[in-house]
């Protein structure tokens, strides 16, 4: 760790649209910096499971910054009067028309340490219930997916069952999609990693049975 010291001298804000940014004059060891800041705040995201179907619900959407469309788990801000896992209900429901019934906080983590004061608290969801049957999907559309993959290959079908092709119509099987964007790959990578430890927990179990 670095022992500059640093203050800051000046805030001031240089653009206010659907974002703020703001630029901020520092002094660093008797030299004067100058640096600007995305004013993003608070944000929520969530994988999201769904213990009836089996099946994980991503956002498919078209993302301007990335110049292309992405499949990505839901991300969205926290509004002033609320707390983070309030607003990951609220967005799961909105987004999703799912009612959340059971919701874990996987992370909270900086987006940009240096140019972005956004903190994403990340969580894992589960939903079995719609509540909102009528939903308008303006500019995305949810893409249901049956199984995670190392890496952040997220699968449609499961590749096991890919294989078994019955008809010239299940060959025209849809390519895994790849996760891109940081949080989605913390929270396939934290399911993954999950799934992993249980299957690891279920075959220590059985063992011990059968020796029994």
């Amino acid at each position: 760790m670095s022992n500059k010291e640093s203050e800051v001298l000046e805030n001031s804000l240089v653009y206010d649209g659907y974002h703020k940014i703001e630029e901020v004059i520092r002094n660093q060891d008797g030299e004067e910096l100058k640096a600007e800041v995305l004013k993003k705040g608070k944000t929520v995201s969530a994988v999201i499971y769904n213990t009836e179907s089996k099946k994980y619900i991503f956002i498919e959407q078209y993302k301007v910054a990335a110049d292309g469309v992405t499949v990505e788990v839901i991300n969205g801000s926290v509004d002033e009067d609320e707390k983070p896992q309030q607003s990951i209900k609220r967005l799961v429901t909105e987004l999703t028309g799912y009612k959340v019934e059971l919701v874990k906080e996987i992370t909270n983590y900086y987006t940009d340490t240096n140019n972005s004061d956004e903190i994403c608290s990340l969580y894992y969801v589960e939903v079995n219930e719609k509540v909102i049957d009528d939903l308008e999907f303006n500019d995305y559309k949810l893409v249901e997916i049956e199984k995670l993959g190392l890496g952040g290959k997220l699968f449609v079908q499961d590749p096991i069952n890919m294989m078994n092709f019955n008809t010239e119509e299940n060959k025209k099987m849809i390519p895994p999609y790849q996760s891109l964007d940081a949080k989605s790959l913390i929270a396939v990578m934290w399911v993954e990693n999950n799934n992993i430890l249980k299957d690891v927990a279920e075959l220590i179990t059985n063992a011990k049975i059968r020796s029994l």
